[in-house]
Formats: structure tokens, C-alpha cells, sequence
């Protein structure tokens, strides 16, 4: 057994279509791997941005608030200072004190210029109000069972209260207080100093700095109570919060972070909604800012992102699986032409020793022409024109034993120098071949023999089409006759016996 049978037995035996099947599903898994790999690492990535965003934006807007709280304690401070250097030694005095024109323009001017501020008031120590900046002489109110009004009776050194939200019953606007006991100079509580903050002041600076749709920024109070909130929520103010991000971060002792929750939450009628939160204390104040982005926003630039890769990816796998295809059906015509060749050789093996001599595959000629062919059919010379070498091999061996001599050429072009330089009695071509095919072969040969005067060679074609275009096609281009691969052994034998036959008949 030569090295060509080897690799032909090989080929038919391992099967390198499975190999490449194998090997095509395994670069299928490793790109669809890959895919899967990079989402999760882009959207490990585009959480951490995010948390970075949310622990920057909580930090702004707590400032922001510290800032706005500040301006309104000063003036508390103010307003109880005063209070405190007038030294009212009971209610009375404390009435007296305050309750006059003086300190109702005295409260208007403190508070002209912080916007924050709502209203400004001296409540006394049965909870009336003595006097307050919105109107004088001040309406018979009564603020004694207020948080505030029970905070200071009850702690003489309490310092600065922030109670929960009112509503005001007249035009619906929320508002919190941060107060201030007054005290007798024995220390008898005779009042409280109320400045009340507009919850809508800080809704309103909330959402001029929203960064869209799908976003919520809260301002609690330290037990988790809900002072301000954009977008609105009416029915959570003044509640307290204690299954919410800020809850469950503030619990665990930190005084700022960001976390992802799923829970079921209120603005969205109960729905479990991913999410994710900063929170933040808001320095020197018993408050808490809470910023919070559903997934709709942190990560949409990575479903872009993931939805572009996905339509490259699908294409980069259809390409990939095209082209394994493409090679499986390679390699399939390889296997099923090594069976047909080693078919034809164990054929050729079991036959009789004696009997004319095996076929000559000669290579084209580099030199000049040989002595035309004899005129009889078993001495004739063919002309094998076919890029394939295993169907040039199986040609050969399945003309095996009728004493032809039989050159090669891999395309048309090759085959029109061949017959340029040696004379044949019948031509083999195959239609479809790099280079030239076998259509532009024969069309180019019939042009030459018309041109010179030379008698006509008998040309067939070896074709995989089966229709009658595919036939006519071939006669148009100048073919004599032609076979549709796969052909038997016999078909071939019979098809150029025939043809010499006619050949050796014309005189």
C-alpha cells in the first residue's frame, strides 16, 4: 500500500467530518461562553458605576439639606436667644413679651430670604400660640398635643426637636418643625420656639435634581418617619419607613452605603421592584437622605449594550455555523470519494493479473508535444480536466485496465495549454473549477479549432447538475456530451467507449 492509499483508507476510516463536528460545536459553546461572560462582567460593571453614582448624588443632596437645615436653626436660635436675653420669669411675662406688633415683624424679618422656611412661632406653655409670623394678632391654635409641645415639657435639656410632618388642613401642604424650649430662669417650662420648614421646599429641590423616570429621592427623620419626598407620595408622610433601604442600613450601623433591594414597595402599589439605593446622614441633623433608581435605570446602558452584542453575537454564530456547514459538507463529499476509491482499488486488487496494463497518469507535458495518439480505441489518449484530486484518481482508476493513456489538468486554463501542446482524442471536463471553468474551457477550444481548421474533439462533461439547463448550458458551450456526478464506473466506460468508437469510425 502506497502513502496515497494510506490517506485515502485513513480519511475513509476516522472520519474527519466527526472531528470537525466536534470541533465546531466546541467553538460554538466557547463564543456563546464568551457571550455569557462578558454580559456578566458588563454588568457587574454597570452596578458598581452605579453605586458610585448613588453614594455621590446622596453625599450632594445631604449637604444640600444640612446647608437649608442650617439657615432655618439659625433662625431658631435667633428667635430663642432673643427670647431667652427678655428672661420672662412666667407665662404671663412670657405673653406679655412676645405678644405684640414688634415681635410679629421681628419674626416676618428673620425669616425673609430663607425659603425654607415657613412659618415661625412662640407657642406658650398651656400650647396656644402667642404669636407667629404669618399673621398678628395670631388665631386662637392650639399646638399642646403636638410631638414638639410633648418633647420639650417633658425634657428641659432636650435641645433642638425635629418633629414629624402636619398637613395643613387649608391648602394640603405638608410642613416639619425644629423647635426650642423656653424656660423660666428656675427652669419651669413656659413654651416652645417653632420654625416650621416647607416639605415642598425640599420636593421641589429633589426633583430639580432628578435624573429621570424611575427614580425617588425620600428625607426621613432619624426613627425613619418620611419628612419629604419626590415624587409625592401622600400616603407615606409623617408614616414611618421600617422595611425600606434606609431602615435596613441605617440598622446595621453605617452611616452611608448602597444596597440592592427587591422587595415589595409602597410608591409602586406593592410590587417587588429591583432596586438601588444610597443612603446617607445628613451631617448634624437627626435626618437621613435616601436616593433610590429602579433597574430601568442602572441598567439600561448595559441592555443597550447587551442587546448590541446579542445582535452581533447571533450573527458571529450563524457565520460560525455556516461555515461549519460549509466544511461538514466538504469533508462529506472527501469521505464519500475516498469510499468510491478504495471501492475501485479493492476492485482492481481481486482482479485477474492478466490483461492490458494499468492507465498512465502523466503530468502535463513541459516540453514539446508527443506523437499523436494511435487511431484505435485502446491506445487513445484522454484528457482529464478536474480540480478535485480525488475525483481525478477515481476517474483514473475506473477507466483502469482499457490501456488509455490519461493526462491531468486542475482547470480549463491548464487544459487548453495541454491541448495546445499535445493531441487527444477525447477530453473529460469538469463544468465548475477555479481559474477557468469548464464551460470557458470548451468555448475557448470550439473558438481555437474553428480558427485553425482543426477537425472537432469530442468533449464531455462531468457536472453535478442534473436539469435540463445544466444540459443545455453544457451544449451550448460546445460539449459534446456529459455525465452528472456521481457516475458509476460503468456509465464512464461506456459513455467514452462510445465517443472513441466514433472517433476511430470517422475517416
Amino acid at each position: 500500500m502506497n502513502a496515497r492509499q494510506a490517506a485515502l483508507r485513513l480519511v475513509h476510516r476516522y472520519r474527519p467530518r466527526t472531528t470537525a463536528a466536534i470541533v465546531g460545536l466546541v467553538l460554538l459553546v466557547l463564543l456563546a461562553l464568551r457571550i455569557v461572560v462578558s454580559g456578566v462582567l458588563l454588568h457587574r460593571e454597570a452596578i458598581d458605576d452605579w453605586k458610585q453614582d448613588l453614594s455621590n448624588l446622596s453625599l450632594l443632596l445631604a449637604e444640600n439639606t444640612a446647608q437649608s437645615m442650617t439657615a432655618a436653626r439659625l433662625v431658631l436660635d435667633s428667635v430663642s436667644n432673643d427670647i431667652e436675653a427678655a428672661a420672662p420669669a412666667d407665662a404671663q411675662a412670657l405673653a406679655a413679651a412676645v405678644g405684640t406688633p414688634a415681635t410679629h415683624q421681628m419674626l416676618r424679618h428673620k425669616i425673609g430670604g430663607v425659603p425654607q422656611v415657613d412659618v415661625v412661632s412662640i407657642v406658650g406653655g398651656d400650647g396656644g400660640v402667642l404669636v407667629f409670623s404669618r399673621a398678628f394678632p395670631a388665631p386662637p391654635i392650639h399646638l399642646g398635643e403636638r410631638d414638639y409641645f410633648d418633647y420639650h415639657r417633658r425634657h428641659p435639656d432636650g435641645g433642638m426637636h425635629v418633629s414629624a410632618p402636619v398637613q395643613n388642613k387649608g391648602n394640603g401642604a405638608w410642613t416639619f418643625y425644629i423647635s426650642r424650649r423656653i424656660s423660666a430662669p428656675d427652669g419651669r417650662f413656659l413654651g416652645v420656639v417653632l420654625v416650621g420648614l416647607s416639605c415642598d421646599f425640599f420636593s421641589k429641590f429633589f426633583q430639580s435634581t432628578s435624573i429621570g423616570e424611575h427614580t425617588a429621592f425620600s428625607l426621613y427623620r432619624s426613627d425613619y418617619t418620611l419628612l419629604a419626598r419626590w415624587p409625592a407620595v401622600p400616603d407615606m408622610m409623617g408614616k414611618r419607613n421600617l422595611t425600606g433601604s434606609t431602615y435596613r442600613l441605617l440598622e446595621q450601623g453605617k452611616t452611608d452605603g448602597v444596597l440592592q433591594v427587591d422587595s415589595p414597595r409602597t410608591a409602586e402599589q406593592g410590587r417587588a421592584v429591583d432596586r438601588m439605593a444610597g443612603v446617607r446622614l445628613v451631617r448634624d441633623y437627626p435626618l437621613a437622605i435616601n436616593v433610590t433608581v429602579t433597574d430601568e435605570v442602572y441598567l439600561a446602558g448595559w441592555r443597550r449594550m447587551l442587546r448590541t452584542m446579542g445582535g452581533a453575537a447571533v450573527v458571529g454564530l450563524l457565520v460560525l455555523a455556516g461555515a461549519i456547514a460549509l466544511i461538514m459538507s466538504l469533508l462529506r463529499r472527501q469521505e464519500r470519494d475516498a469510499a468510491m476509491v478504495l471501492a475501485q482499488q479493492a476492485h482492481a486488487e481481486t482482479a485477474p493479473a492478466a490483461g492490458p496494463p494499468e492507465p498512465e497518469i502523466a503530468p502535463l507535458p513541459a516540453s514539446a508535444p508527443a506523437a499523436p495518439a494511435p487511431a484505435s480505441e485502446a491506445g487513445a489518449r484522454i484528457l482529464l480536466v478536474e480540480d478535485t484530486a480525488l475525483n481525478r484518481q477515481l476517474v483514473c482508476l475506473q477507466l483502469g485496465g482499457r490501456g488509455y493513456t490519461i493526462d491531468t489538468a486542475e482547470n480549463g486554463a491548464l487544459g487548453l495549454q495541454a491541448l495546445a501542446e499535445q493531441r487527444y482524442d477525447l477530453v473529460l471536463m469538469d463544468c465548475m473549477m477555479p481559474v477557468m471553468d469548464g464551460y470557458q474551457a470548451c468555448q475557448a477550444l470550439r473558438a481555437r479549432e474553428a480558427a485553425s481548421g482543426t477537425a472537432r474533439l469530442p468533449v464531455i462533461a462531468l457536472t453535478a447538475g442534473v436539469t435540463e439547463d445544466d444540459r443545455q448550458r453544457c451544449v451550448t458551450a460546445g460539449m459534446d456530451d456529459y455525465l452528472s456526478k456521481p457516475f458509476t464506473a460503468a456509465q464512464l466506460r461506456e459513455t467514452v467507449e462510445r465517443w472513441l468508437a466514433r472517433q476511430t469510425a470517422t475517416p
